[in-house]
Protein backbone atom coordinates (compact mmCIF):
# COMPACT_ATOMS: atom_id res chain seq x y z
CA UNK A 1 0.00 0.00 0.00
CA UNK A 2 3.21 2.35 0.35
CA UNK A 3 2.07 3.60 -3.34
CA UNK A 4 -0.95 4.96 -2.20
CA UNK A 5 -0.19 6.57 0.30
CA UNK A 6 2.97 8.20 -2.03
CA UNK A 7 0.09 9.38 -4.09
CA UNK A 8 -1.93 10.48 -1.75
CA UNK A 9 1.19 12.68 -0.66
CA UNK A 10 1.86 13.62 -4.01
CA UNK A 11 -1.72 15.11 -4.63
CA UNK A 12 -1.86 16.80 -0.97
CA UNK A 13 1.76 18.32 -1.54
CA UNK A 14 -0.18 19.47 -5.04
CA UNK A 15 3.14 18.24 -6.89
CA UNK A 16 3.45 16.64 -10.05
CA UNK A 17 4.94 13.07 -11.05
CA UNK A 18 7.33 14.95 -12.72
CA UNK A 19 7.69 17.77 -10.05
CA UNK A 20 8.14 14.43 -7.45
CA UNK A 21 10.34 12.55 -9.20
CA UNK A 22 13.00 14.95 -10.86
CA UNK A 23 16.68 14.44 -10.38
CA UNK A 24 15.17 11.01 -8.27
CA UNK A 25 13.94 8.44 -10.65
CA UNK A 26 11.69 7.69 -14.01
CA UNK A 27 8.03 9.02 -14.10
CA UNK A 28 7.49 5.62 -15.33
CA UNK A 29 9.00 4.09 -12.49
CA UNK A 30 7.26 6.56 -10.15
CA UNK A 31 3.77 5.47 -11.81
CA UNK A 32 4.58 1.54 -11.80
CA UNK A 33 5.48 2.12 -8.14
CA UNK A 34 1.71 4.46 -7.10
CA UNK A 35 -0.12 1.79 -9.51
CA UNK A 36 0.80 -1.05 -7.18
CA UNK A 37 3.18 -3.24 -9.74
CA UNK A 38 6.55 -3.09 -8.28
CA UNK A 39 7.68 -2.33 -4.40
CA UNK A 40 10.29 1.03 -4.20
CA UNK A 41 13.28 0.82 -3.56
CA UNK A 42 15.19 1.50 0.27
CA UNK A 43 17.09 4.86 -1.90
CA UNK A 44 13.61 6.05 -3.67
CA UNK A 45 11.97 5.95 -0.36
CA UNK A 46 15.02 8.28 1.27
CA UNK A 47 14.65 10.68 -1.61
CA UNK A 48 11.43 10.86 -2.00
CA UNK A 49 10.44 11.42 2.27
CA UNK A 50 12.86 14.11 1.76
CA UNK A 51 10.92 16.06 -1.16
CA UNK A 52 7.47 15.08 0.44
CA UNK A 53 8.71 16.11 4.12
CA UNK A 54 7.42 12.66 5.72
CA UNK A 55 8.99 9.88 6.87
CA UNK A 56 7.59 7.02 5.20
CA UNK A 57 9.42 4.76 7.08
CA UNK A 58 6.31 5.84 10.09
CA UNK A 59 3.52 4.20 8.12
CA UNK A 60 4.64 1.27 10.05
CA UNK A 61 5.51 2.39 13.15
CA UNK A 62 4.15 0.93 16.17
CA UNK A 63 3.43 3.96 18.17
CA UNK A 64 1.55 5.32 15.47
CA UNK A 65 -1.37 5.64 17.63
CA UNK A 66 0.60 7.63 20.29
CA UNK A 67 2.38 10.11 17.57
CA UNK A 68 -1.39 11.09 15.89
CA UNK A 69 -2.58 12.01 19.56
CA UNK A 70 0.35 13.76 20.28
CA UNK A 71 -0.37 15.83 17.42
CA UNK A 72 -4.31 16.42 18.02
CA UNK A 73 -4.10 17.16 21.51
CA UNK A 74 -1.13 19.94 20.46
CA UNK A 75 -3.26 21.53 18.02
CA UNK A 76 -6.55 21.08 20.27
CA UNK A 77 -4.07 23.44 22.42
CA UNK A 78 -2.47 25.40 20.29
CA UNK A 79 -4.18 25.50 17.18
CA UNK A 80 -0.53 24.87 15.03
CA UNK A 81 0.42 22.35 13.30
CA UNK A 82 3.35 21.63 10.88
CA UNK A 83 3.11 20.76 7.02
CA UNK A 84 4.78 17.42 8.04
CA UNK A 85 1.96 16.54 11.13
CA UNK A 86 -1.08 17.38 8.14
CA UNK A 87 0.89 14.91 5.72
CA UNK A 88 1.65 12.63 8.91
CA UNK A 89 -2.35 12.75 9.44
CA UNK A 90 -3.80 12.86 5.83
CA UNK A 91 -2.00 9.47 5.49
CA UNK A 92 -3.47 8.02 8.73
CA UNK A 93 -6.96 8.94 7.19
CA UNK A 94 -5.85 5.77 4.65
CA UNK A 95 -5.00 3.61 8.13
CA UNK A 96 -7.47 1.35 10.54
CA UNK A 97 -7.29 3.66 13.78
CA UNK A 98 -8.91 3.17 16.91
CA UNK A 99 -12.02 5.13 17.22
CA UNK A 100 -10.22 7.81 19.25
CA UNK A 101 -7.59 8.39 16.69
CA UNK A 102 -10.19 8.51 13.97
CA UNK A 103 -12.37 11.67 15.92
CA UNK A 104 -9.56 12.99 16.73
CA UNK A 105 -7.86 12.93 13.24
CA UNK A 106 -11.10 14.06 11.20
CA UNK A 107 -11.91 16.91 13.57
CA UNK A 108 -8.82 18.39 13.19
CA UNK A 109 -8.45 18.04 9.80
CA UNK A 110 -11.88 19.33 9.24
CA UNK A 111 -11.39 22.05 11.32
CA UNK A 112 -8.24 23.29 9.88
CA UNK A 113 -9.31 23.20 6.18
CA UNK A 114 -12.70 25.40 7.20
CA UNK A 115 -10.86 27.89 9.12
CA UNK A 116 -8.43 28.15 5.99
CA UNK A 117 -10.86 28.31 4.02
CA UNK A 118 -10.09 25.49 1.68
CA UNK A 119 -13.88 23.79 1.40
CA UNK A 120 -12.89 21.31 -0.82
CA UNK A 121 -10.22 20.08 0.72
CA UNK A 122 -13.18 19.85 3.81
CA UNK A 123 -15.52 18.52 2.28
CA UNK A 124 -13.45 15.36 1.04
CA UNK A 125 -12.41 14.98 4.89
CA UNK A 126 -15.99 15.37 6.17
CA UNK A 127 -17.03 12.58 3.48
CA UNK A 128 -14.40 10.57 4.82
CA UNK A 129 -14.96 10.85 8.46
CA UNK A 130 -18.93 9.19 7.71
CA UNK A 131 -17.53 5.52 6.71
CA UNK A 132 -15.15 5.58 9.38
CA UNK A 133 -16.94 6.99 12.83
CA UNK A 134 -19.66 5.54 14.44
CA UNK A 135 -23.09 7.37 15.36
CA UNK A 136 -22.73 5.45 18.33
CA UNK A 137 -21.18 7.27 20.81
CA UNK A 138 -19.63 5.76 24.01
CA UNK A 139 -18.85 7.70 27.11
CA UNK A 140 -15.41 7.07 27.09
CA UNK A 141 -15.38 9.38 23.86
CA UNK A 142 -17.94 11.91 25.07
CA UNK A 143 -14.79 14.60 24.38
CA UNK A 144 -13.69 13.39 21.27
CA UNK A 145 -16.98 13.12 19.99
CA UNK A 146 -17.83 16.90 21.26
CA UNK A 147 -14.73 18.36 19.04
CA UNK A 148 -15.63 16.50 15.95
CA UNK A 149 -19.06 17.92 16.31
CA UNK A 150 -18.02 21.23 17.15
CA UNK A 151 -15.75 20.91 13.63
CA UNK A 152 -18.84 19.61 11.36
CA UNK A 153 -20.91 22.24 12.99
CA UNK A 154 -18.39 25.35 11.63
CA UNK A 155 -18.14 23.20 8.15
CA UNK A 156 -21.41 23.37 7.58
CA UNK A 157 -21.97 26.93 8.89
CA UNK A 158 -19.28 28.07 6.41
CA UNK A 159 -21.07 26.36 3.75
CA UNK A 160 -24.49 28.26 5.13
CA UNK A 161 -26.45 24.69 5.67
CA UNK A 162 -27.69 26.03 9.17
CA UNK A 163 -30.01 23.16 9.39
CA UNK A 164 -27.11 21.09 9.72
CA UNK A 165 -25.08 23.57 11.18
CA UNK A 166 -27.80 22.96 13.77
CA UNK A 167 -27.94 19.39 13.83
CA UNK A 168 -24.02 18.88 15.12
CA UNK A 169 -23.77 21.91 17.41
CA UNK A 170 -27.14 20.53 19.62
CA UNK A 171 -25.35 17.62 19.35
CA UNK A 172 -22.44 19.21 20.62
CA UNK A 173 -24.60 21.26 23.36
CA UNK A 174 -25.88 17.75 24.43
CA UNK A 175 -22.06 16.72 25.66
CA UNK A 176 -21.30 19.78 27.41
CA UNK A 177 -19.63 18.67 30.62
CA UNK A 178 -20.41 22.61 32.03
CA UNK A 179 -22.92 24.45 31.19
CA UNK A 180 -20.27 27.51 32.72
CA UNK A 181 -16.85 27.40 30.78
CA UNK A 182 -15.78 28.70 27.39
CA UNK A 183 -17.09 25.53 25.94
CA UNK A 184 -19.89 26.32 26.58
CA UNK A 185 -19.80 29.87 25.45
CA UNK A 186 -18.31 29.38 22.38
CA UNK A 187 -21.08 26.86 22.06
CA UNK A 188 -24.03 28.65 22.81
CA UNK A 189 -22.90 31.58 20.26
CA UNK A 190 -22.71 29.34 17.39
CA UNK A 191 -26.01 28.08 18.41
CA UNK A 192 -27.29 31.43 19.07
CA UNK A 193 -26.31 31.86 14.99
CA UNK A 194 -27.70 29.03 13.64
CA UNK A 195 -31.05 29.30 15.22
CA UNK A 196 -30.72 33.12 14.48
CA UNK A 197 -30.96 31.78 10.53
CA UNK A 198 -33.65 28.99 11.06
CA UNK A 199 -36.06 30.01 13.54
CA UNK A 200 -38.32 32.57 13.31
CA UNK A 201 -39.02 33.22 16.88
CA UNK A 202 -35.49 35.19 17.65
CA UNK A 203 -36.23 34.60 21.27
CA UNK A 204 -34.42 31.40 21.09
CA UNK A 205 -31.06 32.92 19.32
CA UNK A 206 -31.37 35.91 22.11
CA UNK A 207 -31.48 33.23 25.15
CA UNK A 208 -27.95 31.72 23.74
CA UNK A 209 -26.55 34.84 22.88
CA UNK A 210 -27.23 36.22 26.47
CA UNK A 211 -25.97 33.43 28.31
CA UNK A 212 -22.03 32.89 25.43
CA UNK A 213 -21.90 37.32 26.77
CA UNK A 214 -22.63 36.54 30.71
CA UNK A 215 -19.62 33.25 30.48
CA UNK A 216 -17.16 35.55 28.04
CA UNK A 217 -17.39 39.03 30.19
CA UNK A 218 -17.19 36.40 33.33
CA UNK A 219 -13.77 35.64 31.47
CA UNK A 220 -13.00 38.90 30.20
CA UNK A 221 -12.85 37.93 26.86
CA UNK A 222 -12.71 40.52 25.19
CA UNK A 223 -12.67 40.11 21.52
CA UNK A 224 -15.86 37.59 21.54
CA UNK A 225 -17.54 40.15 24.15
CA UNK A 226 -17.31 42.11 20.99
CA UNK A 227 -18.38 39.40 18.85
CA UNK A 228 -21.55 38.51 20.48
CA UNK A 229 -22.61 42.28 21.61
CA UNK A 230 -22.29 42.97 17.17
CA UNK A 231 -24.53 39.44 17.52
CA UNK A 232 -27.02 40.82 20.08
CA UNK A 233 -27.33 44.12 18.02
CA UNK A 234 -28.65 41.71 14.66
CA UNK A 235 -31.06 39.62 17.03
CA UNK A 236 -32.44 42.68 18.81
CA UNK A 237 -32.71 44.59 15.31
CA UNK A 238 -35.08 41.46 14.34
CA UNK A 239 -36.79 41.76 17.29
CA UNK A 240 -37.69 45.76 15.59
CA UNK A 241 -35.89 46.65 19.21
CA UNK A 242 -33.81 49.11 17.34
CA UNK A 243 -32.98 51.42 19.96
CA UNK A 244 -31.18 48.65 22.02
CA UNK A 245 -29.47 47.54 18.96
CA UNK A 246 -27.89 50.39 17.99
CA UNK A 247 -26.58 50.49 22.03
CA UNK A 248 -24.92 47.02 21.84
CA UNK A 249 -23.55 48.17 18.61
CA UNK A 250 -22.17 51.13 19.71
CA UNK A 251 -20.84 49.37 23.05
CA UNK A 252 -19.01 46.85 20.41
CA UNK A 253 -17.27 49.95 18.76
CA UNK A 254 -15.98 51.56 22.25
CA UNK A 255 -14.32 47.72 22.96
CA UNK A 256 -12.31 48.19 19.90
CA UNK A 257 -9.73 50.82 20.62
CA UNK A 258 -7.58 52.71 18.05
CA UNK A 259 -4.54 50.24 18.53
CA UNK A 260 -6.73 47.13 18.00
CA UNK A 261 -8.10 48.38 14.46
CA UNK A 262 -5.84 46.33 12.52
CA UNK A 263 -6.63 43.36 14.18
CA UNK A 264 -10.27 43.51 14.82
CA UNK A 265 -11.17 45.25 11.72
CA UNK A 266 -13.70 42.64 10.73
CA UNK A 267 -15.60 43.71 13.54
CA UNK A 268 -15.11 47.13 12.68
CA UNK A 269 -16.96 46.75 9.03
CA UNK A 270 -19.73 44.48 10.58
CA UNK A 271 -20.54 46.92 13.47
CA UNK A 272 -20.45 49.54 10.00
CA UNK A 273 -22.68 47.36 7.71
CA UNK A 274 -25.12 46.70 11.23
CA UNK A 275 -25.94 50.35 11.58
CA UNK A 276 -26.29 50.75 8.23
CA UNK A 277 -29.44 47.88 8.86
CA UNK A 278 -30.56 50.12 11.49
CA UNK A 279 -30.71 53.18 8.91
CA UNK A 280 -32.04 51.36 6.40
CA UNK A 281 -35.31 50.16 8.59
CA UNK A 282 -35.58 53.92 9.34
CA UNK A 283 -35.52 55.24 5.99
CA UNK A 284 -32.88 57.32 6.32
CA UNK A 285 -31.22 55.88 2.88
CA UNK A 286 -28.36 58.30 2.77
CA UNK A 287 -26.36 57.32 5.98
CA UNK A 288 -27.76 54.07 5.28
CA UNK A 289 -25.67 54.31 1.87
CA UNK A 290 -22.78 55.43 3.81
CA UNK A 291 -21.98 53.27 6.29
CA UNK A 292 -22.70 50.04 4.22
CA UNK A 293 -19.89 51.89 2.04
CA UNK A 294 -17.72 52.08 4.80
CA UNK A 295 -18.26 48.67 5.63
CA UNK A 296 -17.02 47.38 1.86
CA UNK A 297 -14.25 50.10 2.49
CA UNK A 298 -12.62 48.56 5.05
CA UNK A 299 -13.31 44.50 4.17
CA UNK A 300 -11.41 45.98 0.77
CA UNK A 301 -8.32 47.70 2.70
CA UNK A 302 -8.38 44.29 4.24
CA UNK A 303 -8.31 41.65 1.04
CA UNK A 304 -11.88 40.80 2.79
CA UNK A 305 -13.47 40.48 -0.50
CA UNK A 306 -16.04 37.66 0.56
CA UNK A 307 -16.96 39.55 3.54
CA UNK A 308 -18.72 42.55 1.40
CA UNK A 309 -21.50 40.47 0.04
CA UNK A 310 -23.72 41.17 2.82
CA UNK A 311 -23.22 45.10 2.55
CA UNK A 312 -23.79 44.77 -1.40
CA UNK A 313 -27.19 43.11 -0.89
CA UNK A 314 -28.28 45.31 1.24
CA UNK A 315 -27.34 48.25 -1.57
CA UNK A 316 -29.60 45.83 -4.21
CA UNK A 317 -32.39 46.47 -1.61
CA UNK A 318 -31.56 49.31 -0.92
CA UNK A 319 -31.66 50.77 -5.05
CA UNK A 320 -34.54 48.68 -5.70
CA UNK A 321 -36.98 50.82 -3.27
CA UNK A 322 -35.03 53.82 -4.65
CA UNK A 323 -36.03 52.48 -8.37
CA UNK A 324 -32.08 53.14 -9.31
CA UNK A 325 -31.93 50.54 -11.85
CA UNK A 326 -28.16 51.22 -12.92
CA UNK A 327 -27.07 50.79 -9.49
CA UNK A 328 -29.36 47.91 -9.14
CA UNK A 329 -27.84 46.22 -12.19
CA UNK A 330 -24.05 47.29 -11.04
CA UNK A 331 -23.46 46.25 -7.24
CA UNK A 332 -26.43 42.78 -7.90
CA UNK A 333 -23.85 41.49 -10.59
CA UNK A 334 -20.76 42.00 -7.79
CA UNK A 335 -22.60 40.34 -5.41
CA UNK A 336 -23.15 37.61 -7.44
CA UNK A 337 -20.06 37.11 -8.51
CA UNK A 338 -18.83 36.64 -5.19
CA UNK A 339 -21.41 34.60 -3.70
CA UNK A 340 -20.61 32.07 -6.68
CA UNK A 341 -16.32 32.76 -6.35
CA UNK A 342 -16.97 31.67 -2.47
CA UNK A 343 -19.63 29.10 -2.64
CA UNK A 344 -21.84 31.18 -0.02
CA UNK A 345 -24.91 29.04 -0.60
CA UNK A 346 -27.17 31.28 1.57
CA UNK A 347 -26.29 34.63 -0.07
CA UNK A 348 -26.42 33.27 -3.84
CA UNK A 349 -30.26 31.98 -2.87
CA UNK A 350 -31.31 35.70 -1.17
CA UNK A 351 -29.59 37.54 -4.37
CA UNK A 352 -31.13 35.35 -6.87
CA UNK A 353 -34.48 35.82 -5.18
CA UNK A 354 -33.65 39.58 -5.71
CA UNK A 355 -32.90 39.09 -9.25
CA UNK A 356 -36.25 37.19 -9.49
CA UNK A 357 -38.15 40.18 -8.06
CA UNK A 358 -37.20 42.67 -10.44
CA UNK A 359 -38.55 40.38 -13.14
CA UNK A 360 -41.89 40.80 -11.32
CA UNK A 361 -41.46 44.48 -11.29
CA UNK A 362 -41.07 44.15 -14.64
CA UNK A 363 -44.18 41.84 -15.10
CA UNK A 364 -42.41 39.03 -16.26
CA UNK A 365 -44.45 36.97 -14.02
CA UNK A 366 -43.81 33.98 -16.01
CA UNK A 367 -40.53 33.66 -15.66
CA UNK A 368 -40.55 34.78 -11.82
CA UNK A 369 -42.82 32.04 -10.94
CA UNK A 370 -40.63 29.46 -12.75
CA UNK A 371 -37.50 30.23 -11.33
CA UNK A 372 -39.01 31.04 -7.87
CA UNK A 373 -40.12 27.52 -7.91
CA UNK A 374 -36.82 26.62 -9.06
CA UNK A 375 -35.50 28.25 -6.17
CA UNK A 376 -37.70 26.72 -4.00
CA UNK A 377 -36.62 23.02 -5.33
CA UNK A 378 -32.92 23.97 -5.02
CA UNK A 379 -33.68 25.26 -1.25
CA UNK A 380 -35.47 21.83 -0.21
CA UNK A 381 -32.82 20.00 -1.95
CA UNK A 382 -29.98 21.80 0.34
CA UNK A 383 -31.56 21.91 3.36
CA UNK A 384 -32.48 25.65 3.80
CA UNK A 385 -34.90 25.67 5.75
CA UNK A 386 -35.81 29.64 6.37
CA UNK A 387 -35.23 30.30 2.64
CA UNK A 388 -37.79 27.38 2.28
CA UNK A 389 -40.56 29.54 4.29
CA UNK A 390 -39.21 32.69 2.52
CA UNK A 391 -39.37 31.39 -1.00
CA UNK A 392 -43.30 29.80 0.04
CA UNK A 393 -44.15 33.20 1.32
CA UNK A 394 -43.60 34.98 -1.65
CA UNK A 395 -44.99 32.78 -3.94
CA UNK A 396 -48.20 32.62 -1.43
CA UNK A 397 -48.19 36.33 -1.57
CA UNK A 398 -47.92 36.07 -5.19
CA UNK A 399 -50.65 33.37 -6.60
CA UNK A 400 -53.26 35.08 -3.93
CA UNK A 401 -53.08 38.30 -5.28
CA UNK A 402 -53.32 36.61 -8.73
CA UNK A 403 -56.91 34.78 -6.95
CA UNK A 404 -55.08 31.65 -7.91
CA UNK A 405 -56.08 30.44 -4.48
CA UNK A 406 -55.48 26.92 -4.65
CA UNK A 407 -51.50 27.50 -5.14
CA UNK A 408 -51.31 29.92 -3.18
CA UNK A 409 -52.67 27.63 0.10
CA UNK A 410 -50.03 25.09 -1.31
CA UNK A 411 -47.91 27.89 -0.07
CA UNK A 412 -48.99 28.55 2.67
CA UNK A 413 -49.23 25.11 4.08
CA UNK A 414 -45.39 24.32 3.27
CA UNK A 415 -44.93 27.56 5.64
CA UNK A 416 -46.95 26.04 8.21
CA UNK A 417 -45.34 22.25 7.88
CA UNK A 418 -42.20 24.13 8.54
CA UNK A 419 -43.07 25.80 11.89
CA UNK A 420 -44.79 22.85 13.09
CA UNK A 421 -41.37 20.65 12.49
CA UNK A 422 -39.59 23.60 14.66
Amino acid sequence: MVGERIRQLRIHKQLTQKELTEGICSITYLSRIENGQINPSAEFLRKVSKRLGYDLTELSSPNRDEKTLGIVENYKQNGEITEEELSYLHIQTLELNSAKSNLGIYGVLLKYYTLKGEIEHARNIYNLSKRFISGEMSVELEEEYFYYFLACGNFFYYLQDFTLANHYYSKGESLLKSSDDLDAARLYYNLSLVKQRIHTNTEVSLTYSKKAYEIFKRYSENENIIIVLITLGVQYRLNNNLDTSLECLKQASSLISQAEQDMYFRYTAMIKYNIGRIFSIKKDYQNAVDYYEQSIKINEAYSAEKETVHSLRRLVELYIELKDWIQVERFLKRAIGISEKYQLKHDYFLLNLLKLSINKLQGEDNFYEKGMQKMLESAIQTNQGFLIQQISRELGNHFYDKKAYKKAADYFKKIYDLEMSE
